[in-house]
């Protein structure tokens, strides 16, 4: 899955100026154009994969507050949008290649962090439309799952083990590789 970065949103902010900021998530569900945006968080991630390899990166999370009642409003504008993101920049540095996401939750969805998959300016508004992320494993060639596995599947104890080559892997773990 494609996902944008905190570049292609400040790049969107700048050219649309007087463009609507609306999300979408789900199955074209929208969020309240009376929403509010309450935080930024930045998340610098370091991580090991089963295979052993290290990967780091960071993620910026935009924080969407939906009131219990959706007024007959129209959403803010990218221009308002631009004035809290100086504000939020003035604070903390964020790196353009940030991923981008959106944490978001309501009486209907638990709140939870998507992924912004497509940002689609249109006549009066710029959608941005929220994913889900999945599961995968950085490590595939080692633990020898195909690239496109979208869930685990049940895995049979096998005789090697991606995680330590030198080592027999003993486990009786029934899924995963480590």
């Amino acid at each position: 899955m494609k996902t944008l970065t905190w570049n292609d949103l400040i790049t969107n902010l700048d050219l649309y100026p007087e463009l609507h900021l609306n999300f979408e998530y789900d199955k074209n569900q929208t969020i309240f154009p009376n929403y509010h945006i309450t935080e930024f968080k930045l998340a610098k991630i370091q991580s090991v994969d089963c295979g052993g390899n290290s990967d780091s990166w960071t993620e910026i999370i935009l924080q969407v507050l939906e009131p219990k009642i959706e007024k007959d409003t129209e959403s803010m504008k990218l221009s308002k949008v631009n004035s809290i993101i100086k504000k939020v920049t003035n604070v903390m540095e964020i790196p353009s290649n940030s991923i981008l996401r959106i944490e978001f939750g309501n009486d209907q969805s638990a709140m939870r962090q998507y992924f912004v998959s497509e940002m689609i300016p249109m006549e009066n508004a710029l959608l941005i439309q929220l994913k889900d992320g999945k599961t995968e494993c950085k490590a595939s060639a080692s633990c020898g799952l195909p690239k496109d596995v979208v869930s685990f599947p049940k895995l049979e104890k096998s005789n090697g083990s991606c995680c330590s080559p030198k080592q027999k892997n003993e486990s009786n773990e029934p899924a995963g590789c480590c």
